[in-house]
């Protein structure tokens, strides 16, 4: 069953004017991989003993993220972007790891409201604008991390106008800049307009109900009012559809991330 819903998904994308992708947390990186690394383990300790440091937790989370890619993220990545390439698509991914970018899509037609690693901002927005990340300073943590200098040596990044701490404009910090993803989230909201009264495709993948404002509640509705949309929602435990677009809807119980692999 699970294979003839997928083929019914996979052709009609293939028949869709329009093509909406929401991806969630079951494509997110797996944050307690990081324990398997030992030297990570060991930086732990060693903040957690001197906490006015817990700012470089951040910056190795980046180092991890885009030293241990694997495969499957990029096998399930290029699945995706064989299987819309060449259709008018957008995508909206909760995912803060920013694997989305690498994966030879389209920026201009992705949008990541939950932040991610790409810049930073003052901890209290004092100027509503994103920095880049120091390079020197992200060097610094890495000489760290290989054992080649002391912590005390490390500088936290400050913000040049007011003095406060520059974090990773991610959801989190204080207060979240969300600059850096108004511009995209604008050119998402134009994109749906045009998609009134089209054939338009709607794919969850792996969205659960860690932000369903954004994703999930949204995605329904805009199936519920465009009679010409169809929803297929992937998801290992949180597949089913509302009732109000059963006939239109159609839930696959799989974990995302493995179902992309698999295409």
């Amino acid at each position: 069953m699970t294979e003839d819903r997928m083929q019914a998904l996979l052709k009609s994308i293939e028949e869709a004017d329009k093509v909406l992708i929401g991806i969630g947390e079951e494509f997110q990186y797996d944050w307690s991989a990081l324990v398997q690394d030992h030297r990570y383990q060991e930086i732990e300790t060693e903040i957690e003993e001197n906490k006015d440091h817990l700012w470089i937790n951040p910056f190795l989370q980046k180092m991890i993220l885009l030293r241990s890619l694997q495969d499957k993220w990029k096998t399930a990545y290029g699945n995706l972007r064989k299987v819309i390439e060449g259709k008018d698509y957008f995508i909206l991914s909760l995912c803060m790891d920013d694997y989305v970018y690498g994966a030879g899509l389209d920026e201009e037609r992705i949008v990541t409201p939950c932040g991610g690693f790409r810049k930073m901002q003052c901890d209290q927005n004092c100027s509503h604008e994103l920095v880049e990340i120091p390079e020197a300073g992200y060097a610094e943590v890495m000489r760290y991390y290989r054992g080649e200098i002391p912590l005390e040596s490390l500088k936290e990044p400050i913000c040049a106008n007011c003095g406060s701490a520059l974090r990773f404009n991610q959801l989190g910090v204080t207060k979240y800049a969300e600059e850096g993803y108004l511009d995209s989230w604008n050119k998402y909201t134009r994109w749906l307009q045009t998609t009134v009264n089209r054939s338009l495709c709607v794919v969850e993948l792996g969205v659960g109900m860690e932000y369903p404002g954004v994703v999930r509640f949204p995605f329904e509705k805009i199936v519920f009012y465009n009679q010409k949309a169809r929803l297929y929602r992937i998801h290992s435990q949180l597949y089913q559809v509302g009732e109000k677009i059963s006939g239109r809807g159609e839930g696959i119980q799989m974990n995302a991330l493995e179902c992309l692999q698999m295409i």
